[in-house]
């Protein structure tokens, strides 16, 4: 069995910016102008998709239908701070996930093409909606500004 070095390729492809490890959980519900959700709404998106994406990669063959619409939930921020701690330790775990799932590749794998496309995918969903993210707390000055990211980045 022949594996695929993907450390180079997606080295930072679903690196997250510290954003949940930054942003105080009194900004997650906050619904800003011009924003059609919240940071908690969009971090339960993020996890109902990347579920997906990591069970279709494990059976690729196995129909499985992503259905956007039912992926979003209406509350607009979690219930306490229990229940954002939870979800951060889901999302990294399936940051670990997809990555452990990216070193398992295979070059004799017939469905590589198809596994290296939803690997894409994901990372650019995630690129999306982060974006999203980073702009609402920049709004609300609690993520560091662009001209700050490096020093930020290298804490």
């Amino acid at each position: 069995m022949t594996k695929l070095n993907f450390k180079f390729i997606f080295q930072n492809a679903f690196d997250s910016f510290k954003v949940f490890e930054t942003i105080p959980i009194e900004i997650s519900g906050i619904l800003i102008e011009g924003h059609s959700k919240t940071i908690w709404q969009t971090l339960n998106h993020l996890i109902k998709w990347r579920e997906f994406q990591i069970l279709k990669i494990a059976d690729i063959e196995k129909k499985n239908d992503f259905i956007e619409s039912e992926s979003w939930i209406t509350e607009l921020e979690p219930k306490n701070p229990n229940d954002w701690k939870k979800k951060i330790s889901i999302f990294k775990s399936q940051s670990e996930q997809i990555e452990n799932q990216i070193k398992n590749l295979d070059l004799s794998d017939l469905r590589l093409e198809e596994k290296l496309k939803l690997i894409q995918d994901s990372s650019t969903h995630l690129s999306f909606h982060l974006g999203e993210i980073i702009l609402i707390a920049r709004q609300k000055n609690k993520y560091p500004q662009p001209n700050e990211m490096n020093e930020f980045l290298a804490e």
